[in-house]
């Protein structure tokens, strides 16, 4: 039996919207989220809409000048003067209503010909995000350069470089941070090539399927500093890739970070004591008088796990939501894209810090270079070049002399020639012409160093040479940053003089 609707006399107490529930959870903290964030954006794209409405003669210039004027007033007073009202909804209708106010119904009703909220909610978060891709390059570029300088001062610093954290083959800090730095570059061009994704414009497709009216999307585009257009209407307001590409920038980032930090730990440790984390970061205990807690190591690495959950945060609202306008990709991710952004920028600000003040144990880690055999590759291949050995034994030798000392409980100073040249009777069943000199030279820490010349070793000049790349490929990723934003700039003072022409009207 089918159920009848109900009567109008059991809605009688169906309270109005926004039902309190409903304005508790979602209307207010998205009004306060888009206070926050979206409110320098929406002006910015109000401004550029109403000068593109007088330029193409759809509403005079006269009343496009009003509403500017009103425009002028709303941002100079600020987006402390809005506060959340059940009765306005959102931000949008709020600065419209006060638009309507200042500027008469005539002129500021008009401010959405041509537009939607669709459209403006997603040259919003476009806005809002190319700003914040853009400072996170300015801090990479920043680390990057404390990174080479300290790379730079290390050139000859012997350290011990680990293979599955054991202590493998003698290197340089320098090539150490030049490892470091060649995924921070990338990550730069990463976050570079969002923002060209990101920085286009889809204002102008309206709901979604453009308007009528014969507005100029591409003057909008050149107002705001777009590159160019989110042409198809669909694609304008349901797409959300650019944001996921923003965010896996972000993770991408954070993740060659927390390695980095990972090991800074590790070093940091007393019983390691190969850096010193600087005074101003370290906390004490509140028990225990001789600890030196460098906890902002740890403060990183929490602040990267906030990278991490917004972002999947964002990837989660937008698996299997519909595409098109849905508000999953609008007004409930605003924040968790935000939070992200300002997680990494953290991130970002304290590892400049903590690199920048770094001190470096150079006595001590020169000092560890050579233990636990290190060298052994060396002499391996000091038996290949200078006795003719195979590198299979070659490496059966030193093996043998390696084991062999290790057991008595010595390490590389204890071999000389005779030691591996009984390893060699045993695997060759002959000697080897080999010297004491010899062997000193392939287990000498810096001998080995020095000797890995080929592009990408550790030795000093290829290493120098290496960080002059990087030096220059930080001044193109600078030159880019700089021009982007000069971009940005000039895009800004047009729109300025344009509406300031408009608003004079008004006067």
């Amino acid at each position: 039996m089918t159920p009848s609707p109900p009567s109008p006399e059991n809605n009688a107490a169906e309270p109005t919207f926004p039902h309190p529930s409903y304005a508790k959870h979602v209307l207010r903290p998205a009004f306060d989220d888009a206070r926050r964030l979206l409110f320098a954006p929406m002006l910015m794209a109000n401004s550029a809409h109403l000068v593109m409405l007088s330029e193409t003669g759809i509403i005079p210039a006269e009343a496009a000048g009003r509403v500017l004027a009103a425009l002028r007033q709303i941002a100079a007073a600020g987006a402390e003067a809005f506060s959340y009202a059940p009765a306005v909804e959102d931000l949008f209708f709020a600065v419209e209503g006060q638009l309507i106010a200042l500027a008469g119904a005539d002129a500021g009703g008009n401010l959405q010909i041509a537009r939607s909220r669709n459209d403006l909610d997603a040259v919003m978060c476009r806005l809002m995000l190319r700003q914040r891709l853009l400072a996170t390059v300015d801090q990479t570029l920043r680390l990057r350069q404390h990174l080479i300088d300290l790379a730079v001062a290390n050139l000859e610093t012997l350290m011990a470089g680990t293979t599955h954290t054991q202590p493998a083959q003698p290197t340089t800090l320098a090539h150490y941070f030049g490892g470091v730095l060649g995924p921070l570059a990338r990550d730069t061009q990463r976050l570079a090539d969002a923002y060209r994704r990101v920085n286009q414009n889809p204002l102008g497709v309206a709901a979604f399927t453009t308007t009528g009216f014969p507005i100029d999307r591409d003057l909008t585009a050149d107002l705001l500093g777009f590159h160019g257009l989110v042409e198809n209407g669909y694609d304008a307001v349901g797409a959300s890739d650019h944001m996921l590409e923003a965010t896996g920038a972000l993770v991408i980032t954070a993740s060659s970070l927390s390695r980095f930090v990972h090991d800074l730990l590790i070093w940091a440790r007393p019983e390691n004591g190969t850096i010193r984390i600087a005074d101003a970061f370290i906390q004490i205990s509140s028990i225990m008088p001789q600890k030196r807690n460098p906890v902002v190591l740890e403060h990183i690495r929490a602040r990267i796990g906030y990278v991490y959950g917004d972002a999947a945060t964002v990837a989660t609202m937008v698996h299997s939501s519909a595409f098109g306008d849905t508000v999953d990709i609008e007004d409930d991710i605003y924040l968790p894209l935000a939070r992200c952004f300002d997680a990494m920028h953290g991130v970002l600000d304290l590892m400049i810090a903590v690199i920048a003040t770094l001190d470096v144990n150079r006595p001590l880690l020169a000092e560890r270079a050579g233990r636990g055999f290190t060298t052994s590759t060396e002499l391996a291949d000091t038996l290949v070049r200078r006795c003719g050995c195979s590198f299979r034994a070659a490496h059966a030798i030193v093996s043998a002399v390696v084991s062999g000392v290790a057991a008595s409980g010595g390490d590389a100073p204890a071999i000389d020639a005779a030691l591996v040249n009984r390893a060699a009777e045993r695997v060759l069943g002959h000697a080897l012409a080999l010297d004491d000199e010899m062997v000193r030279t392939a287990l000498d820490p810096m001998a080995f160093v020095r000797a890995r010349t080929v592009a990408g070793g550790s030795a000093p000049d290829a290493m120098r040479q290496a960080l002059d790349r990087h030096a220059a490929l930080l001044d193109e990723d600078q030159a880019w940053l700089d021009a982007a934003r000069r971009r940005l700039t000039t895009a800004d003072a047009e729109r300025e003089r344009r509406a300031a022409a408009l608003a004079a009207l008004a006067d």
